[in-house]
């Protein structure tokens, strides 16, 4: 197999030649594949992975004059198309796995958090109106490290943040519904 240049390859796709997408595929699906489930591996299942890596051929194959081998690499380009389109598809599934709140949060209890103190069963429907009030992605933050136990350093990998961002945003969080306990007098710490 021949080795293409970024420039041999930019020729091919702007004419449309459909054996490049071969040759982009038998060289860079498995860098794909690992960007892409790093990204998905917590929320994600495989048909999730291979859905993202034909969104990143089919935005190339719809938008040829979208990659310019002069800006970079061929392979930068599949990556930054690739990692794009999980973290959407990681948005997505996260939000889609969030809603169902009601069946998975109150069947787990941490003795160390903020929270536990006010879930009881009276409390439940207050507290999942507090936390629907909450703005990303300081919900889904809270969620993360109080009801699925992921730790600061981890939530901050995977949502592409810094650490000290997701400290920030859970005190935040957690100051906004201990206001809105204490203003509705449910809160009882």
């Amino acid at each position: 197999m021949c080795i293409l240049t970024d420039k041999e390859i930019s020729k091919k796709i702007l004419k449309g030649d459909m054996s490049i997408f071969d040759y982009l595929m038998d060289n860079y699906n498995k860098l794909l594949w690992l960007v892409i489930g790093n990204i998905l591996e917590t929320v994600g299942t495989a048909e999730d992975i291979e859905d993202c890596i034909s969104e990143v051929y089919l935005k190339l194959m719809e938008n040829p004059k979208g990659y310019d081998y002069r800006l970079g690499s061929i392979k930068s380009f599949l990556v930054k198309t690739g990692k794009n389109s999980a973290i959407d598809r990681y948005r997505q599934l996260a939000r889609s796995n969030v809603i169902d709140l009601d069946t998975e949060i109150f069947t787990q209890t941490h003795d160390d958090d903020v929270l536990a103190s006010i879930i009881n069963t009276e409390d439940k429907a207050a507290l999942l109106d507090a936390i629907s009030l909450l703005k990303e992605p300081g919900k889904e933050i809270l969620i993360r490290r109080y009801f699925f136990d992921e730790k600061p350093r981890e939530i901050a990998r995977k949502m592409q943040l810094n650490v000290k961002d997701v400290e920030n945003k859970l005190y935040q969080s957690k100051l906004n519904i201990r206001k809105r306990f204490e203003q509705t007098e449910v809160y009882y710490g």
